[in-house]
């Protein structure tokens, strides 16, 4: 038993001291190679160039797209897109002709309907035809004006600040205020329809439907033909609008992508199609131009 134990110590007092070495050089090993790959990291990373946020272009995005949001096809011609300029200036040419044109038809359309409207429409004629489906009762309102006050067109409010309104509608010192709601419910509403000076009874065509009278159904196409108009007008301003902004985020691209060595570079390729299946192998012309 005793020798067992004295093996075993012995075995013990040769093993240990070589794990302890083992561990030591493991240890050692991997400081050294710790310590080389942090070396060599520093000594990579001192030998990149510094980063940069610098751009080092040839023409300025900047000055391209104030140019451009200015006068659509400016900032283009500057960065060397002749092409895209001439079609960014014709789109804008062209959209300010139509908007002043159909803006000055409407507004011409619209003061004629107006003054139409001023010669063959009366409050007085409205009052007398109300026993015939029309008259100031309805669902609808025209603001009337005496002395400077401006009251509902309705007899129920007239009735309780305006004693002998009535009268006052025959001698015309009531007149209806004309504002764009005036002009177009007089021609919209038949509750209005007896205010047109050719309006008669033969107008009724049942309890429910009035005819419209020659006049009114001139005004409201007069009127309508103004407001489609002035609506064209309206989406030509929006084109316009569009082209200075796509205008300019498209030259400040092309102010990016420009090069002194691709600058007014257009290539033309004409060649023939041909087919050796027929007679005549010549079969048409081809076009292409890129730039």
């Amino acid at each position: 038993m005793k020798v067992k134990i004295f093996k075993t110590l012995l075995l013990l007092a040769i093993l240990l001291p070589s794990l302890v070495f083992g561990q030591l050089h493991l240890a050692n090993e991997t400081l050294i190679k710790s310590d080389r790959s942090l070396l060599e990291s520093q000594l990579k990373f001192s030998s990149m160039s510094s980063d940069s946020f610098e751009f080092d272009y040839e023409k300025s995005p900047g000055r391209a797209f104030l140019l451009s949001a200015i006068l659509p096809g400016a900032g283009e011609f500057y960065a060397g897109a002749k092409w895209q300029a001439l079609a960014f200036a014709s789109v804008e040419v062209f959209s300010w002709i139509m908007y002043f044109n159909k803006k000055n038809k409407g507004e011409d359309l619209e003061n004629k309907y107006i003054a139409f409207a001023d010669d063959h429409w009366t409050l007085y004629d409205l009052w007398l035809n109300k026993n015939t489906m029309t008259g100031l009762d309805g669902s609808h309102i025209i603001h009337l004006e005496y002395n400077g006050e401006m009251y509902e067109g309705k007899p129920s409010y007239l009735d309780s600040v305006l004693v002998g309104w009535e009268s006052y509608i025959s001698s015309g010192d009531i007149q209806p205020v004309k504002t764009r709601d005036f002009y177009e419910n007089i021609g919209k509403y038949d509750q209005f329809a007896g205010g047109w000076d050719d309006f008669t009874d033969y107008n009724a065509v049942s309890d429910s439907v009035i005819k419209v009278s020659k006049h009114r159904d001139y005004y409201l196409t007069q009127r309508k033909n103004s407001n489609d108009a002035l609506k064209m007008a309206t989406n030509f301003a929006t084109v316009i609008m569009f082209n200075h902004l796509i205008s300019a985020f498209h030259a400040q691209i092309a102010a990016k992508n420009y090069s002194s060595e691709k600058a007014d570079r257009v290539s033309w390729h004409v060649g023939l199609v041909t087919d050796v299946r027929y007679r005549n192998p010549v079969r048409g012309v081809s076009l292409s131009v890129a730039f």
